[in-house]
């Protein structure tokens, strides 16, 4: 374990005088221990998150609503990017605030840099930032830049590339919040039970290898090639949600057919031997629709009919044109 954690903090740039670090099962259980621990300890306090971030971060909103927590939902724009008067409405609020900050979207691609949660932070009194950074590595140039003056940053390991069921969280030193896990005290008490030791060594393996392999430049350049693909042939039939952000990642897109549902256009790909991901969750049998697109402004309709490509970060030019071709015929059957 003193391996891993050296590995971690010298890959992370923090410093272990700074920064504690645990490990967990993931960023649904490290997220949710995060913003729980700290409301057991602040019910005075504010939780206020941005419209489109993960449901796990979502669902803690409400339920914290329901025990009397003041909570805030700053919105997006039509692109993803974050409201003009976030700072404006965080300011007005005279209480202390965790802010939930989600670096990189999952079903977007938007990016939120950590500088601007910093000069949120830093305009804001008694603010604290929580980073959810889930999608940031090997997707982003500087994912592994973690900047020393926010509060947390929370990873999901398997994201990149290492066992299921382990994720990470470093916290600055100081910050206080009550661990939810309780038991033997195990990793300074931060989470109690038998450590993890197959996953948090792979998390080592897999960070090393991704730092070492990554190229953003060339995974930017290949989806460059996909997306031009895409666009020519998606013609007046639907759109690339989030274009125009302000900043995307490197190797998503997300696209709205405006009048065909994703269970069917899921299925042409399928066939045509490419893996996508629906936007939204289902259940009994429905298709269900994304709540970050309905809170971008797109209706019902499109909010059920979008499909996401998530590309590897280790990506060849050779591949990309590849699934340029392959994508591309398939959207054109509903285009045409």
């Amino acid at each position: 374990m003193n391996q891993v954690h050296e590995s971690f903090y010298k890959l992370f740039n923090l410093s272990e005088n700074s920064f504690d670090l645990f490990f967990h099962s993931g960023a649904t259980e490290g997220i949710g221990n995060f913003i729980r621990g700290y409301f057991e300890l602040h019910p005075e306090a504010c939780f206020a998150y941005v419209s489109t971030d993960h449901s796990c971060v979502y669902q803690h909103a409400l339920r914290l609503k329901k025990l009397g927590v003041t909570t805030l939902e700053l919105q997006v724009d039509s692109n993803g990017n974050l409201e003009e008067a976030a700072s404006t409405k965080l300011q007005a609020i005279k209480k202390p605030i965790l802010l939930n900050w989600t670096w990189v979207n999952n079903e977007t691609g938007v990016v939120f840099p950590l500088s601007e949660a910093l000069k949120i932070k830093n305009m804001v009194n008694d603010c604290y930032v929580h980073v959810d950074a889930v999608q940031a590595p090997g997707k982003i140039e500087a994912w592994n830049d973690l900047l020393p003056e926010l509060d947390a940053y929370t990873f999901s390991n398997h994201k990149y590339g290492a066992l299921k069921g382990i994720g990470h969280t470093f916290v600055r030193q100081g910050f206080e919040f009550n661990p939810i896990v309780l038991g033997g005290g195990q990793q300074s008490s931060f989470r109690s039970g038998t450590e993890n030791t197959y996953g948090t060594y792979s998390s080592m393996l897999a960070l090393e290898e991704l730092k070492n392999s990554y190229d953003a430049a060339l995974s930017e350049e290949c989806l460059k090639i996909i997306k031009n693909k895409l666009l020519d042939s998606l013609g007046e039939v639907g759109e690339l949600v989030g274009d125009c952000a302000d900043s995307r990642n490197t190797n998503t897109l997300y696209i709205v057919f405006y009048n065909v549902k994703s269970d069917i256009t899921s299925v042409a790909f399928d066939l045509a031997g490419i893996d996508i991901s629906t936007g939204s969750a289902c259940s009994s049998g429905a298709i269900l629709p994304s709540r970050v697109l309905l809170k971008m402004g797109y209706n019902e309709i499109q909010a059920k009919s979008a499909i996401r490509f998530s590309f590897s970060p280790k990506i060849k030019k050779e591949e990309a044109l590849v699934f340029a071709d392959k994508i591309s015929s398939v959207v054109k059957r509903f285009s045409s």
